[in-house]
């Protein structure tokens, strides 16, 4: 069986890491430590996405889903074996990523996608992260090692920032590398690997080591106190596709430094402030257009206040902590929690309570690992919904918009660092507190059996609920009976701390991003090959319920009238709403065929099952094939019109965010472009600045004539060039602030 090309990559990436640590000597312990920690993690990411490296041409991609849907059901070999909790994964980032690439790649910034909701903003979409370093990265590389290594460079970026931290706090080098595997492969960062998230998720170690090097800065000289190294992290989160990840890491960060204190706090607080400011600079190139485009978004104007559920359903989950499986698991098909896999998943290892309870005895008269101590807790308060830190986070500006189930990361990354003290404390000879973790391990499995034993036998999940409860047990138990080990025996003993550790995450969260074969990615069908756009058949397209998914259908440069992304413009979902069900954040499919809104947007094709008939009796078919049928809507109008006039167009060109239409027109006349309408338009003719006009309400529109010429229709995000000029001046000031240091 062919090797697939990603493997040997990683393996070289990997040994060069631990080539790196190895011959650093003992002059550079640092160095030495962080090499060796990316090498094991190097490992540890390898095993993780193995489903997909085990595969000659893999990735890890949950699209396989596409299987159940119209026009990819017909593909040969096709079987739905993904993970659909994964599901945005498959219609939202992955075919933005594509997009990316396919603009960079063509010489064009991708300011605008005008393949989903009829053009939407795409630089300014939250989560498309067009500049940050890893998605450049995914640009220039080949297409099956880029999907490779953007998830395990995640990982290894999170881990060795774990390292650094646990360094920073007074970690031995075997404890940091215990705490550099536990956070990166627990339940929430493997959950959000393949998305944007991941890269913000593999940042907030980062921040943090900045942060505590700040505090920690005695005034003696030196630039290991300055705010550059925050402003340099912070600065890459806010660039990472996730700013509310961002937003939640300035909370937990302030939370740590005020709890943990400073020798000159004055100080500290303004190069805090200052490495968030400039960092909040470097990123305006991003930040403030979606800051300006979030505010004229449907989620901004009614996404109404979250519904709480009962308090004793979210005291129920954090026995997730112990069984990581406690609900089944969703790419073995037998997921049945109350809450996505992702919003709950939080297990962070066997050993995870046992040894961070004997790390807590590193809170007595040392302030940062009690303000580590009180981070954990505020954020597993956060998460869970806690009565009282509910209400405060809702009353916080922006904020208080924000998911703060989210804000496991915390919990989960203040357990990896206490795993790390309690590993320091066990390598001691001492580590009595893991008695207290093991008893904590043993009464969350005793609950977890207590509520859930009926439910288990009845979906025939008991035997490996069993299985589970054995080796969490078996695992506290072990720990507890080494307490009688002597201290020369436990440091001769303690690689299998981190391989246990690796083992056991590995058999919790190694499934849940299953591989694919580069070649069922959106795989091009019949269907899909008539409905591109060729000469005789323009028009935008959408389908019959589910069929044809997107933003799937922007991989293959489909015009459509529908789109999956929480960032929707408010005038467009207005139009939106007159053909399908009201959603501020979640995709809605068209309902109401007869809506003249369609004819308006140019719907002219329509997909639908192979056996499934058209809505409308008078829609006439186009195509049909095992994959599906092509319906062909009479009604719809041409993407470029004249309104109130006669006259004669021609489209020259048209790329995202950019339309060349020549006309002729007798007399004045209103010349319509079916695209959304933003205020990032502009418009000339021939050269000459004239006014694009809103038409309806949600359309591009120029009143040009008599005559003819060329109409020019141009889009950049609004605030773009104001944001342009803070990230030079943000990234100026870190330049200079490195000449003084010299």
């Amino acid at each position: 069986m062919s090797l697939n090309p990603a493997l040997p990559v990683l393996a070289l990436l990997g040994g060069a890491g631990l080539l790196w640590g190895l011959t650093g000597g003992a002059a550079r312990p640092p160095r030495r430590g962080l090499g060796i920690a990316w090498g094991v993690l190097a490992v540890a990411g390898i095993a993780l996405l193995w489903p997909a490296l085990s595969l000659p041409t893999g990735i890890p991609s949950p699209a396989a889903d596409l299987a159940g849907l119209p026009p990819w059901q017909a593909e040969e070999g096709a079987a739905p074996s993904g993970n659909p909790l994964l599901r945005d994964v498959t219609f939202q980032i992955q075919p933005w990523l594509l997009f990316l690439r396919q603009e960079l790649r063509a010489g064009r910034l991708p300011f605008w996608n005008p393949w989903q909701f009829s053009g939407s903003p795409f630089w300014a979409n939250g989560q498309s992260a067009p500049l940050f370093p890893l998605h450049l990265l995914f640009v220039v590389l080949p297409l099956q090692l880029g999907f490779v290594l953007l998830p395990w460079l995640r990982l290894v970026i999170g881990g060795c920032g774990v390292w650094a931290l646990g360094r920073e706090l007074g970690l031995s080098p075997p404890a940091a590398l215990l705490a550099a595997i536990t956070f990166p492969l627990s339940g929430m960062l493997v959950s959000f690997l393949l998305f944007p998230m991941g890269n913000a998720l593999a940042l907030v170690p980062w921040v943090l080591w900045a942060v505590e090097r700040i505090a920690a800065d005695t005034g003696s000289g030196g630039s290991g106190g300055t705010w550059k190294p925050l402003a340099i992290a912070a600065g890459f989160q806010l660039l990472a596709g996730h700013p509310e990840t961002a937003a939640h890491t300035a909370l937990l960060a302030a939370l740590y430094l005020l709890v943990r204190g400073s020798a000159a706090p004055l100080r500290a607080w303004l190069r805090f402030v200052a490495g968030w400011g400039i960092a909040g600079a470097i990123a305006a190139v991003q930040l403030l257009p979606l800051a300006l485009t979030l505010l004229e978004t449907s989620r901004w104007h009614h996404l109404t206040e979250a519904v709480h559920p009962p308090f004793r359903l979210l005291l129920q989950q954090p026995l997730r902590l112990v069984l990581p499986q406690l609900y089944g698991h969703p790419a073995l098909g037998t997921w049945w929690g109350p809450f996505n896999y992702s919003a709950t998943a939080v297990y962070a290892g066997a050993l995870a309570l046992p040894l961070a309870a004997a790390g807590l005895v590193r809170c007595r008269g040392d302030r940062r690992w009690l303000a580590l101590a009180v981070l954990l807790a505020f954020s597993f308060a956060a998460a869970y919904h806690w009565p009282g830190v509910r209400e405060l986070l809702g009353a916080l500006p922006v904020l208080g918009r924000a998911l703060h189930h989210r804000l496991i990361f915390g919990v989960e990354l203040g357990l990896a660092l206490l795993v790390g003290a309690g590993c320091d404390r066990w390598l001691e000879g001492k580590g009595r507190g893991l008695l207290a973790g093991a008893v904590a391990t043993g009464l969350l499995l005793a609950t977890a059996w207590l509520l859930y034993a009926g439910e288990w036998v009845s979906r025939g999940l008991t035997a490996g609920q069993v299985a589970w409860t054995v080796g969490v047990a078996g695992a506290s138990l072990l720990l507890v009976l080494s307490l009688r080990l002597s201290r020369e025996r436990r440091w001769a003993v303690w690689p299998l701390l981190p391989a246990l550790a690796l083992c056991d995450l590995w058999l919790a969260h190694g499934a849940i991003n299953p591989g694919l074969p580069r070649e069922r990615l959106y795989p091009e069908t019949g269907a899909v090959r008539f409905l591109r756009d060729e000469p005789g058949r323009p028009g935008r397209v959408a389908g019959l319920g589910q069929a044809l998914r997107p933003n799937a259908a922007m991989v293959y440069g489909l015009r459509d009238v529908r789109g999956d992304d929480p960032v929707k413009l408010e005038r467009y979902e207005a139009v939106y709403r007159t053909f399908a069900p009201s959603d501020p954040v979640y995709y809605q499919p068209v309902e109401r065929w007869g809506e003249l809104w369609l004819d308006r947007l140019g719907v002219r094709w329509v997909l639908a099952g192979p056996s499934e008939p058209p809505p409308a009796a008078d829609w006439g078919v186009s195509y049909v094939d095992k994959d599906g049928r092509v319906y062909e809507r009479p009604g719809a109008l041409p993407l470029v019109r004249w309104s109130g006039g006669a006259g004669e167009v021609e489209v020259a060109r048209q790329d995202p965010g950019l339309w060349e239409i020549d006309w002729r027109a007798p007399r004045s006349g209103l010349l319509v472009v079916a695209e959304t309408w933003d205020r990032g338009w502009s418009a000339e003719v021939d050269g000459r600045p004239v006014a694009v006009l809103r038409v309806d309400g949600a359309l591009l529109g120029a009143r040009l004539g008599p005559g003819s010429g060329r109409l020019t229709l141009r889009y950049r995000p609004p605030g773009i060039a104001a944001g342009a000029a803070l990230s030079l001046g943000g990234l100026a000031l870190l330049l200079l602030r490195r000449r003084r240091s010299r």
